[in-house]
């Protein structure tokens, strides 16, 4: 039986978890709940990354050899207590009980946990792509590994490129999605994961040495993510990325990012951030090209998760930009 779910109401979160964040996700289970496969999954190359049909074939296979051993000796897991997003607080007060889309969880939980005094820094790094270990994976084949990232703990562990990763931890895996899952359930403060793979006929077992704060990505990592938008602080205002062509119109060719500034947030509660912005002398057309010493934002998502995720309220940041070809600079305080 297949099941599309639209709207979140009434999923327990805790027994069905996946990435919220993601544009498409798919859990493979058995009646009795006990999952098999997670497939989807993404980084910031993209929301198709580890999207294929060979992929997708390969975990339908893999579950029905799981659901084969599995049947012949059953063995739920015993459910935590259920959440389900209704009944979160920060939910209600924010989409007053409208459809609970999959990217609203993230976001929810985060503003609960905020409002509670709980959140930590690592509730924000969910689902760690494998590159955070050190590794990546074929596309269509998402258990064998295509690289591997010098000095990172896969190195370490004695992994090789070519190996088919069978395990990680408890979890067995089928899909870049699987391998995203068990280093979810890895704490941030580290320790040891053992990780089984296939290598040239024979099984090994490996252990990965994850040390503190080791889910901690960057913020070209995290750009992608809806759940950025819930971060303070903001910066007030964003706009659409120019072109090369269009750099060279103003005079920015020799530089390697710049945007147009189309917006100031002008309502709600994050108003008084961009009043600053505008009456510290930026306009609505104003070219940004470079923030504080940055100047190689990947894009407008990635300038908006590099504020929110490095700098601090009262902070004093330089703006760099052009307008109608003539260059300025101002400054302004980071607000809260």
């Amino acid at each position: 039986m297949t099941v599309k779910v639209t709207d979140m109401r009434g999923v327990d979160l805790a027994r069905y978890r996946f990435d919220f964040d993601l544009t498409f996700a798919m859990l493979t289970l058995h009646p009795d709940g006990h999952v098999y496969h997670r497939y989807g999954g993404r980084d910031e190359r993209g929301p198709g990354v580890w999207l294929s049909s060979e992929s997708f074939e390969a975990l339908l296979e893999a579950t029905l050899d799981d659901h084969e051993r599995y049947e012949s000796k059953p063995a739920p897991e015993p459910p935590d207590p259920a959440v389900r997003l209704e009944d979160v607080p920060a939910f209600a007060e924010k989409d007053q009980g409208k459809c609970i889309h999959c990217h609203s969880v993230l976001e929810s939980l985060y503003r609960q946990r905020k409002a509670e005094g709980e959140l930590r820094d690592e509730d924000l790094w969910v689902f760690p792509a494998p590159a955070i270990v050190g590794f990546d994976l074929d596309r269509d084949d998402q258990r064998r590994i295509t690289q591997l990232t010098d000095g990172s703990p896969a190195a370490h562990a004695g992994l090789l490129i070519g190996d088919r990763i069978l395990r990680i931890g408890s979890t067995a895996i089928a899909s870049a999605s699987d391998v995203m899952h068990a280093l979810d359930r890895m704490p941030a403060i580290g320790g040891e994961l053992e990780i089984e793979v296939r290598r040239e006929g024979s099984n090994h077992s490996l252990r990965l040495d994850l040390h503190p704060g080791w889910r901690t990505g960057t913020p070209r990592s995290f750009a992608w993510r809806p759940l950025k938008w819930a971060l303070d602080p903001v910066p007030g205002f964003g706009g659409a990325v120019l072109s090369d062509e269009e750099r060279k119109a103003a005079g920015l060719d020799s530089e390697p990012f710049a945007f147009r500034i189309d917006y100031f947030v002008t309502s709600g509660p994050r108003q008084h951030v961009g009043r600053a912005a505008r009456e510290a002398g930026l306009r609505e057309g104003d070219i940004v090209y470079r923030v504080g010493d940055q100047t190689t934002f990947a894009s407008i998502d990635h300038f908006h998760a590099w504020w929110r995720l490095t700098r601090k309220p009262g902070e004093q940041v330089e703006v760099r930009y052009v307008r109608e070809r003539e260059r300025g600079v101002i400054t302004l305080t980071v607000g809260s």
